[in-house]
Protein backbone atom coordinates (compact mmCIF):
# COMPACT_ATOMS: atom_id res chain seq x y z
CA UNK A 1 0.00 0.00 0.00
CA UNK A 2 1.50 3.32 -1.03
CA UNK A 3 1.27 6.67 0.68
CA UNK A 4 -1.01 7.74 -2.17
CA UNK A 5 -3.59 5.35 -0.70
CA UNK A 6 -3.90 7.47 2.43
CA UNK A 7 -7.16 9.36 2.96
CA UNK A 8 -7.07 12.62 1.03
CA UNK A 9 -7.65 14.72 4.14
CA UNK A 10 -4.58 13.24 5.82
CA UNK A 11 -2.38 13.72 2.75
CA UNK A 12 -3.62 17.29 2.24
CA UNK A 13 -2.97 18.06 5.86
CA UNK A 14 0.69 17.08 5.78
CA UNK A 15 1.33 18.33 2.25
CA UNK A 16 -0.09 21.71 3.22
CA UNK A 17 2.02 21.72 6.36
CA UNK A 18 5.15 21.06 4.31
CA UNK A 19 4.24 23.79 1.83
CA UNK A 20 3.59 26.26 4.63
CA UNK A 21 7.03 25.62 6.11
CA UNK A 22 8.65 26.41 2.79
CA UNK A 23 6.62 29.65 2.43
CA UNK A 24 7.54 30.69 5.97
CA UNK A 25 11.22 30.17 5.24
CA UNK A 26 11.01 32.22 2.03
CA UNK A 27 9.06 35.02 3.73
CA UNK A 28 11.50 35.08 6.62
CA UNK A 29 14.47 35.37 4.29
CA UNK A 30 12.74 38.09 2.24
CA UNK A 31 11.63 40.08 5.25
CA UNK A 32 14.83 40.08 7.23
CA UNK A 33 17.28 39.77 4.38
CA UNK A 34 20.72 40.79 5.52
CA UNK A 35 19.68 41.00 9.18
CA UNK A 36 19.98 37.24 9.40
CA UNK A 37 23.59 36.23 9.72
CA UNK A 38 24.99 33.11 8.08
CA UNK A 39 24.97 31.07 11.29
CA UNK A 40 21.29 31.81 11.96
CA UNK A 41 20.34 30.85 8.41
CA UNK A 42 22.22 27.57 8.82
CA UNK A 43 20.44 26.82 12.13
CA UNK A 44 17.07 27.59 10.56
CA UNK A 45 17.71 25.33 7.57
CA UNK A 46 18.74 22.52 9.94
CA UNK A 47 15.58 22.87 12.03
CA UNK A 48 13.47 23.02 8.87
CA UNK A 49 15.09 19.80 7.59
CA UNK A 50 14.35 18.06 10.91
CA UNK A 51 10.68 19.08 10.75
CA UNK A 52 10.47 17.80 7.17
CA UNK A 53 11.90 14.43 8.22
CA UNK A 54 9.44 14.16 11.10
CA UNK A 55 6.53 14.92 8.75
CA UNK A 56 7.79 12.21 6.41
CA UNK A 57 7.86 9.75 9.30
CA UNK A 58 4.26 10.66 10.14
CA UNK A 59 3.22 9.86 6.56
CA UNK A 60 5.07 6.55 6.75
CA UNK A 61 3.39 5.81 10.07
CA UNK A 62 -0.08 6.47 8.64
CA UNK A 63 0.65 4.16 5.73
CA UNK A 64 1.95 1.50 8.12
CA UNK A 65 -1.17 1.76 10.29
CA UNK A 66 -3.41 1.21 7.27
CA UNK A 67 -1.36 -1.81 6.17
CA UNK A 68 -1.52 -3.24 9.69
CA UNK A 69 -5.29 -3.42 9.37
CA UNK A 70 -4.77 -6.27 6.88
CA UNK A 71 -1.98 -7.91 8.87
CA UNK A 72 -2.62 -11.28 10.52
CA UNK A 73 0.73 -13.14 10.31
CA UNK A 74 3.50 -11.99 12.64
CA UNK A 75 7.01 -12.68 13.77
CA UNK A 76 6.72 -13.79 17.39
CA UNK A 77 8.03 -10.96 19.61
CA UNK A 78 11.61 -11.60 20.72
CA UNK A 79 10.79 -11.52 24.44
CA UNK A 80 8.29 -14.38 23.94
CA UNK A 81 10.24 -16.32 21.30
CA UNK A 82 13.44 -16.26 23.33
CA UNK A 83 11.87 -18.37 26.10
CA UNK A 84 11.62 -21.39 23.78
CA UNK A 85 12.68 -20.59 20.18
CA UNK A 86 12.08 -24.13 18.91
CA UNK A 87 8.38 -23.85 19.73
CA UNK A 88 7.96 -21.12 17.09
CA UNK A 89 10.42 -22.32 14.44
CA UNK A 90 9.54 -24.81 11.67
CA UNK A 91 11.56 -28.02 11.92
CA UNK A 92 10.91 -29.57 8.51
CA UNK A 93 9.10 -27.24 6.09
CA UNK A 94 8.91 -23.49 5.53
CA UNK A 95 5.55 -22.00 4.52
CA UNK A 96 5.31 -18.34 3.47
CA UNK A 97 8.08 -15.72 3.45
CA UNK A 98 9.17 -15.46 7.11
CA UNK A 99 11.43 -18.53 7.14
CA UNK A 100 11.83 -18.86 3.37
CA UNK A 101 15.45 -19.45 2.37
CA UNK A 102 16.79 -18.74 5.89
CA UNK A 103 17.20 -22.20 7.41
CA UNK A 104 19.25 -24.61 5.32
CA UNK A 105 17.65 -27.49 7.20
CA UNK A 106 14.33 -26.75 5.49
CA UNK A 107 15.65 -26.77 1.93
CA UNK A 108 15.04 -30.50 1.44
CA UNK A 109 11.28 -29.99 1.52
CA UNK A 110 11.47 -27.48 -1.34
CA UNK A 111 12.03 -30.48 -3.62
CA UNK A 112 8.99 -32.17 -2.09
CA UNK A 113 6.92 -29.10 -2.92
CA UNK A 114 7.96 -29.44 -6.57
CA UNK A 115 7.01 -33.14 -6.52
CA UNK A 116 3.55 -32.25 -5.21
CA UNK A 117 3.24 -29.47 -7.78
CA UNK A 118 4.12 -31.95 -10.57
CA UNK A 119 1.38 -34.31 -9.34
CA UNK A 120 -1.00 -31.35 -9.18
CA UNK A 121 -0.36 -30.37 -12.81
CA UNK A 122 -0.75 -33.95 -14.02
CA UNK A 123 -4.27 -34.34 -12.74
CA UNK A 124 -6.77 -34.80 -15.59
CA UNK A 125 -8.82 -31.74 -14.66
CA UNK A 126 -5.80 -29.41 -14.63
CA UNK A 127 -4.18 -27.93 -17.71
CA UNK A 128 -1.83 -25.06 -18.46
CA UNK A 129 -4.67 -22.57 -18.86
CA UNK A 130 -6.27 -23.44 -15.50
CA UNK A 131 -2.91 -23.28 -13.74
CA UNK A 132 -2.25 -19.89 -15.35
CA UNK A 133 -5.62 -18.66 -14.05
CA UNK A 134 -4.70 -19.75 -10.52
CA UNK A 135 -1.40 -17.88 -10.71
CA UNK A 136 -3.18 -14.75 -11.96
CA UNK A 137 -5.55 -14.95 -8.98
CA UNK A 138 -2.59 -14.69 -6.65
CA UNK A 139 -1.01 -11.99 -8.81
CA UNK A 140 -4.13 -9.80 -8.55
CA UNK A 141 -4.09 -10.06 -4.75
CA UNK A 142 -0.34 -9.77 -4.27
CA UNK A 143 -0.60 -6.45 -2.41
CA UNK A 144 -3.18 -7.87 0.02
CA UNK A 145 -1.11 -11.00 0.59
CA UNK A 146 2.02 -8.96 1.26
CA UNK A 147 0.08 -6.76 3.68
CA UNK A 148 -0.94 -9.90 5.60
CA UNK A 149 2.64 -10.18 6.92
CA UNK A 150 4.00 -7.74 9.49
CA UNK A 151 7.49 -7.66 8.01
CA UNK A 152 9.46 -5.95 5.27
CA UNK A 153 8.99 -7.95 2.05
CA UNK A 154 10.57 -5.45 -0.34
CA UNK A 155 13.54 -7.80 -0.72
CA UNK A 156 11.36 -10.39 -2.51
CA UNK A 157 10.46 -9.35 -6.07
CA UNK A 158 6.98 -9.91 -7.45
CA UNK A 159 7.58 -13.06 -9.59
CA UNK A 160 9.48 -14.82 -6.78
CA UNK A 161 6.83 -13.87 -4.23
CA UNK A 162 3.93 -15.11 -6.38
CA UNK A 163 5.75 -18.35 -7.17
CA UNK A 164 6.50 -18.97 -3.48
CA UNK A 165 2.89 -18.37 -2.39
CA UNK A 166 1.45 -20.50 -5.20
CA UNK A 167 3.85 -23.40 -4.64
CA UNK A 168 3.20 -23.38 -0.87
CA UNK A 169 -0.59 -23.25 -1.36
CA UNK A 170 -0.53 -26.17 -3.81
CA UNK A 171 1.64 -28.16 -1.39
CA UNK A 172 -0.76 -27.55 1.52
CA UNK A 173 -3.81 -28.59 -0.51
CA UNK A 174 -2.16 -31.74 -1.85
CA UNK A 175 -0.71 -32.63 1.55
CA UNK A 176 -4.05 -32.21 3.36
CA UNK A 177 -5.83 -34.39 0.85
CA UNK A 178 -3.10 -37.04 0.88
CA UNK A 179 -2.75 -37.16 4.65
CA UNK A 180 -6.52 -37.55 5.07
CA UNK A 181 -6.51 -40.49 2.66
CA UNK A 182 -6.59 -43.92 4.30
CA UNK A 183 -3.38 -44.86 2.50
CA UNK A 184 -1.60 -41.64 3.49
CA UNK A 185 0.87 -39.62 1.40
CA UNK A 186 2.78 -41.80 -1.05
CA UNK A 187 5.91 -39.66 -1.25
CA UNK A 188 6.38 -38.91 2.48
CA UNK A 189 7.70 -40.99 5.34
CA UNK A 190 5.22 -41.43 8.25
CA UNK A 191 7.40 -39.36 10.63
CA UNK A 192 7.38 -36.50 8.09
CA UNK A 193 3.58 -36.31 8.19
CA UNK A 194 3.68 -35.60 11.93
CA UNK A 195 6.44 -32.98 11.57
CA UNK A 196 4.64 -31.17 8.73
CA UNK A 197 1.40 -31.13 10.72
CA UNK A 198 3.29 -29.57 13.61
CA UNK A 199 4.93 -26.96 11.37
CA UNK A 200 1.58 -25.99 9.83
CA UNK A 201 0.38 -24.85 13.28
CA UNK A 202 3.10 -22.23 13.75
CA UNK A 203 2.23 -18.53 13.62
CA UNK A 204 5.34 -17.63 11.62
CA UNK A 205 4.72 -20.43 9.12
CA UNK A 206 1.41 -19.45 7.58
CA UNK A 207 -0.31 -18.45 4.35
CA UNK A 208 -3.44 -16.31 4.44
CA UNK A 209 -6.37 -18.72 4.56
CA UNK A 210 -8.17 -17.03 1.67
CA UNK A 211 -5.29 -17.92 -0.69
CA UNK A 212 -5.59 -21.64 0.06
CA UNK A 213 -9.38 -21.38 0.02
CA UNK A 214 -9.56 -19.81 -3.45
CA UNK A 215 -7.19 -22.32 -5.04
CA UNK A 216 -8.93 -25.23 -3.30
CA UNK A 217 -12.37 -24.08 -4.48
CA UNK A 218 -11.12 -23.52 -8.03
CA UNK A 219 -9.58 -27.01 -8.13
CA UNK A 220 -12.79 -28.59 -6.84
CA UNK A 221 -14.75 -26.67 -9.45
CA UNK A 222 -12.47 -28.05 -12.15
CA UNK A 223 -13.02 -31.55 -10.80
CA UNK A 224 -16.78 -31.06 -11.15
CA UNK A 225 -17.36 -33.17 -8.05
CA UNK A 226 -20.39 -32.20 -6.01
CA UNK A 227 -19.33 -34.20 -2.93
CA UNK A 228 -15.99 -32.50 -2.26
CA UNK A 229 -15.45 -31.60 1.37
CA UNK A 230 -15.11 -27.88 2.20
CA UNK A 231 -11.56 -26.82 3.07
CA UNK A 232 -12.61 -26.15 6.67
CA UNK A 233 -13.66 -29.79 7.06
CA UNK A 234 -10.50 -31.09 5.41
CA UNK A 235 -8.35 -28.99 7.76
CA UNK A 236 -10.40 -30.09 10.78
CA UNK A 237 -9.88 -33.77 9.92
CA UNK A 238 -6.17 -33.13 9.48
CA UNK A 239 -5.81 -31.40 12.86
CA UNK A 240 -8.42 -33.68 14.45
CA UNK A 241 -6.03 -35.32 16.95
CA UNK A 242 -7.05 -32.51 19.30
CA UNK A 243 -10.31 -33.34 21.06
CA UNK A 244 -11.58 -29.79 20.79
CA UNK A 245 -11.72 -30.01 16.97
CA UNK A 246 -13.43 -33.38 16.54
CA UNK A 247 -17.04 -32.36 17.07
CA UNK A 248 -16.92 -28.75 15.86
CA UNK A 249 -15.63 -29.07 12.31
CA UNK A 250 -18.93 -28.07 10.67
CA UNK A 251 -19.78 -25.28 13.10
CA UNK A 252 -21.04 -22.26 11.19
CA UNK A 253 -20.22 -19.78 13.94
CA UNK A 254 -16.56 -19.37 12.94
CA UNK A 255 -15.38 -15.84 12.36
CA UNK A 256 -13.35 -14.98 9.27
CA UNK A 257 -10.40 -17.37 9.38
CA UNK A 258 -7.00 -15.73 8.96
CA UNK A 259 -4.81 -18.87 8.76
CA UNK A 260 -4.35 -22.30 10.34
CA UNK A 261 -3.10 -20.95 13.70
CA UNK A 262 -6.23 -18.81 13.89
CA UNK A 263 -8.39 -21.77 12.82
CA UNK A 264 -7.02 -23.89 15.67
CA UNK A 265 -7.70 -21.06 18.10
CA UNK A 266 -11.28 -20.87 16.87
CA UNK A 267 -11.65 -24.62 17.28
CA UNK A 268 -10.53 -24.24 20.90
CA UNK A 269 -13.03 -21.44 21.47
CA UNK A 270 -15.96 -23.05 19.67
CA UNK A 271 -18.90 -23.00 22.09
CA UNK A 272 -17.20 -20.56 24.49
CA UNK A 273 -19.46 -18.73 26.92
CA UNK A 274 -19.40 -14.95 26.68
CA UNK A 275 -17.18 -13.49 29.39
CA UNK A 276 -16.42 -9.88 30.25
CA UNK A 277 -12.79 -8.77 30.34
CA UNK A 278 -11.70 -6.55 33.24
CA UNK A 279 -8.96 -4.14 32.16
CA UNK A 280 -9.02 -1.89 35.23
CA UNK A 281 -8.39 -3.99 38.32
CA UNK A 282 -7.82 -7.63 37.29
CA UNK A 283 -8.11 -10.10 40.16
CA UNK A 284 -5.74 -13.08 40.33
CA UNK A 285 -6.37 -16.43 41.93
CA UNK A 286 -4.21 -16.43 45.07
CA UNK A 287 -4.43 -20.08 46.06
CA UNK A 288 -3.44 -23.36 44.43
CA UNK A 289 -5.65 -26.40 43.93
CA UNK A 290 -4.36 -28.21 47.03
CA UNK A 291 -4.85 -25.11 49.21
CA UNK A 292 -8.37 -24.66 47.86
CA UNK A 293 -9.23 -28.28 48.60
CA UNK A 294 -8.15 -27.68 52.20
CA UNK A 295 -10.74 -24.91 52.30
CA UNK A 296 -13.47 -27.25 51.06
CA UNK A 297 -13.42 -26.48 47.32
CA UNK A 298 -14.46 -29.47 45.22
CA UNK A 299 -13.13 -30.08 41.72
CA UNK A 300 -15.29 -31.50 38.99
CA UNK A 301 -14.67 -32.27 35.31
CA UNK A 302 -17.53 -31.26 33.01
CA UNK A 303 -18.64 -32.71 29.68
CA UNK A 304 -18.17 -29.33 28.02
CA UNK A 305 -15.76 -29.53 25.05
CA UNK A 306 -14.75 -25.87 25.24
CA UNK A 307 -11.72 -25.55 27.52
CA UNK A 308 -12.40 -21.96 28.61
CA UNK A 309 -15.88 -22.59 30.04
CA UNK A 310 -14.88 -22.59 33.71
CA UNK A 311 -17.47 -22.04 36.47
CA UNK A 312 -17.44 -21.83 40.27
CA UNK A 313 -20.69 -22.23 42.20
CA UNK A 314 -21.44 -23.31 45.76
CA UNK A 315 -17.86 -24.32 46.42
CA UNK A 316 -17.53 -26.47 43.29
CA UNK A 317 -15.00 -25.57 40.57
CA UNK A 318 -16.07 -27.07 37.24
CA UNK A 319 -13.49 -27.26 34.44
CA UNK A 320 -13.72 -29.05 31.06
CA UNK A 321 -11.19 -31.91 30.70
CA UNK A 322 -7.78 -30.90 29.35
CA UNK A 323 -5.92 -33.55 27.35
CA UNK A 324 -2.21 -32.84 26.97
CA UNK A 325 0.52 -34.54 24.95
CA UNK A 326 3.96 -33.43 23.78
CA UNK A 327 2.44 -31.34 20.95
CA UNK A 328 0.23 -29.30 23.26
CA UNK A 329 2.85 -26.82 24.43
CA UNK A 330 3.93 -25.88 20.90
CA UNK A 331 0.34 -25.40 19.76
CA UNK A 332 -0.68 -23.30 22.76
CA UNK A 333 2.46 -21.14 22.65
CA UNK A 334 1.69 -20.18 19.05
CA UNK A 335 -1.98 -19.49 19.75
CA UNK A 336 -0.99 -17.35 22.74
CA UNK A 337 1.53 -15.47 20.55
CA UNK A 338 -1.25 -14.85 18.00
CA UNK A 339 -3.49 -13.44 20.72
CA UNK A 340 -0.70 -11.21 22.05
CA UNK A 341 0.00 -9.81 18.56
CA UNK A 342 -3.42 -9.83 16.90
CA UNK A 343 -6.18 -10.10 19.53
CA UNK A 344 -4.77 -8.59 22.72
CA UNK A 345 -8.24 -7.61 23.96
CA UNK A 346 -9.77 -11.03 23.22
CA UNK A 347 -6.99 -13.19 24.64
CA UNK A 348 -9.19 -16.04 25.85
CA UNK A 349 -6.55 -18.75 25.57
CA UNK A 350 -3.95 -16.61 27.36
CA UNK A 351 -6.42 -16.03 30.18
CA UNK A 352 -7.30 -19.73 30.40
CA UNK A 353 -3.62 -20.70 30.65
CA UNK A 354 -3.05 -17.96 33.23
CA UNK A 355 -5.91 -19.31 35.34
CA UNK A 356 -4.50 -22.85 35.16
CA UNK A 357 -1.04 -21.48 36.01
CA UNK A 358 -2.44 -19.83 39.14
CA UNK A 359 -4.30 -23.03 40.06
CA UNK A 360 -1.18 -25.19 39.65
CA UNK A 361 1.96 -24.55 41.70
CA UNK A 362 3.31 -28.06 42.12
CA UNK A 363 3.02 -31.72 41.12
CA UNK A 364 0.58 -32.18 44.04
CA UNK A 365 -1.84 -29.72 42.42
CA UNK A 366 -1.59 -31.63 39.13
CA UNK A 367 -2.18 -34.93 40.93
CA UNK A 368 -5.36 -33.54 42.47
CA UNK A 369 -6.66 -32.37 39.09
CA UNK A 370 -5.72 -35.69 37.47
CA UNK A 371 -7.71 -37.57 40.13
CA UNK A 372 -10.62 -35.23 39.44
CA UNK A 373 -10.32 -36.15 35.71
CA UNK A 374 -9.81 -32.49 34.83
CA UNK A 375 -6.32 -33.19 33.46
CA UNK A 376 -5.26 -36.12 31.33
CA UNK A 377 -1.62 -35.87 30.31
CA UNK A 378 1.03 -38.05 28.70
CA UNK A 379 4.11 -36.14 29.82
CA UNK A 380 5.54 -38.85 32.04
CA UNK A 381 4.99 -37.31 35.48
CA UNK A 382 2.96 -34.58 37.15
CA UNK A 383 6.03 -32.42 37.86
CA UNK A 384 6.72 -32.15 34.12
CA UNK A 385 3.16 -30.94 33.51
CA UNK A 386 3.40 -28.43 36.36
CA UNK A 387 6.68 -27.05 35.01
CA UNK A 388 5.24 -26.76 31.50
CA UNK A 389 2.06 -24.93 32.51
CA UNK A 390 3.99 -22.55 34.81
CA UNK A 391 6.34 -21.51 32.00
CA UNK A 392 3.67 -20.87 29.37
CA UNK A 393 2.78 -17.47 30.81
CA UNK A 394 6.29 -16.03 30.99
CA UNK A 395 6.31 -12.57 29.38
CA UNK A 396 2.51 -12.59 29.11
CA UNK A 397 1.07 -9.53 30.83
CA UNK A 398 -1.36 -9.59 33.77
CA UNK A 399 -3.13 -6.37 32.86
CA UNK A 400 -6.55 -7.94 32.29
CA UNK A 401 -8.58 -11.10 32.87
CA UNK A 402 -11.95 -12.63 32.01
CA UNK A 403 -12.03 -14.80 35.15
CA UNK A 404 -11.98 -12.01 37.73
CA UNK A 405 -15.42 -12.93 39.10
CA UNK A 406 -14.43 -16.58 39.58
CA UNK A 407 -11.10 -15.66 41.16
CA UNK A 408 -12.78 -13.21 43.53
CA UNK A 409 -15.28 -15.84 44.72
CA UNK A 410 -12.62 -18.53 45.12
CA UNK A 411 -10.30 -16.20 47.07
CA UNK A 412 -13.19 -15.26 49.37
CA UNK A 413 -14.10 -18.93 49.85
CA UNK A 414 -10.56 -19.77 50.94
CA UNK A 415 -10.28 -16.76 53.24
CA UNK A 416 -13.47 -17.68 55.11
CA UNK A 417 -12.13 -19.59 58.19
CA UNK A 418 -15.38 -21.50 58.64
CA UNK A 419 -14.86 -23.24 55.27
CA UNK A 420 -11.42 -24.45 56.39
CA UNK A 421 -12.81 -25.83 59.66
CA UNK A 422 -15.57 -27.75 57.90
CA UNK A 423 -13.13 -29.03 55.29
CA UNK A 424 -10.66 -30.21 57.96
CA UNK A 425 -13.40 -32.13 59.76
CA UNK A 426 -14.43 -33.74 56.51
CA UNK A 427 -10.92 -34.55 55.24
CA UNK A 428 -9.38 -35.70 58.53
CA UNK A 429 -12.18 -37.10 60.66
CA UNK A 430 -15.01 -37.94 58.26
CA UNK A 431 -13.40 -38.93 54.93
CA UNK A 432 -15.54 -42.09 54.72
CA UNK A 433 -18.33 -43.91 56.56
CA UNK A 434 -16.08 -46.17 58.66
CA UNK A 435 -13.74 -43.46 59.86
CA UNK A 436 -16.69 -41.14 60.46
CA UNK A 437 -18.45 -43.80 62.53
CA UNK A 438 -15.26 -44.48 64.49
CA UNK A 439 -14.73 -40.78 65.14
CA UNK A 440 -18.33 -40.38 66.31
CA UNK A 441 -18.09 -43.42 68.59
CA UNK A 442 -14.82 -42.18 70.08
CA UNK A 443 -16.39 -38.78 70.74
CA UNK A 444 -19.41 -40.36 72.46
CA UNK A 445 -17.13 -42.57 74.54
CA UNK A 446 -15.04 -39.57 75.56
CA UNK A 447 -18.12 -37.65 76.63
CA UNK A 448 -19.49 -40.59 78.63
CA UNK A 449 -16.12 -41.09 80.33
CA UNK A 450 -16.02 -37.42 81.23
CA UNK A 451 -19.57 -37.56 82.65
CA UNK A 452 -18.69 -40.67 84.67
CA UNK A 453 -15.63 -38.97 86.11
CA UNK A 454 -17.62 -35.88 87.08
CA UNK A 455 -20.30 -38.08 88.70
CA UNK A 456 -17.69 -39.86 90.79
CA UNK A 457 -16.67 -36.59 92.43
CA UNK A 458 -20.25 -35.58 93.26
Amino acid sequence: MQSSDLPQTEKDKFTASSSNMEEIEQARASRFGKDIDVESQSDYRTSFAIVQKLQSKILESLTSQQDRGLCCIYRVPYSIRNIKPKAYTPQLISIGPIHHGINSGLEGMEKQKVIYYKEFTERPYMDEEKIGNLVRRIQKKEDVIRASYLMDLTGINSPDFIQMIFLDAVFIIEFLQDSNDDRGPKTLEPWMIFEIREDLMLLENQLPFFVIQEIYDEVNSARQESESLPLLNVAAIHFGKYTFSKENQTDSSFEKISHFTDLLRQFMLCGANTRRFDFNHPIKLKYSAVMLREAGVKFQATEDKCLVNITFKKGVLKIPPLEVDYSFERLVRNIMALEQCHKPFEAHICNYIKFMDQLIDSAEDVELLVKSKIILHRLGDDATFSDMINKLCEKVGDTYTCYDDICKEMNAHYENPWNSIIATLHLVYFPNVWRGTGTFAAAVLLILTFMQTVKAFL
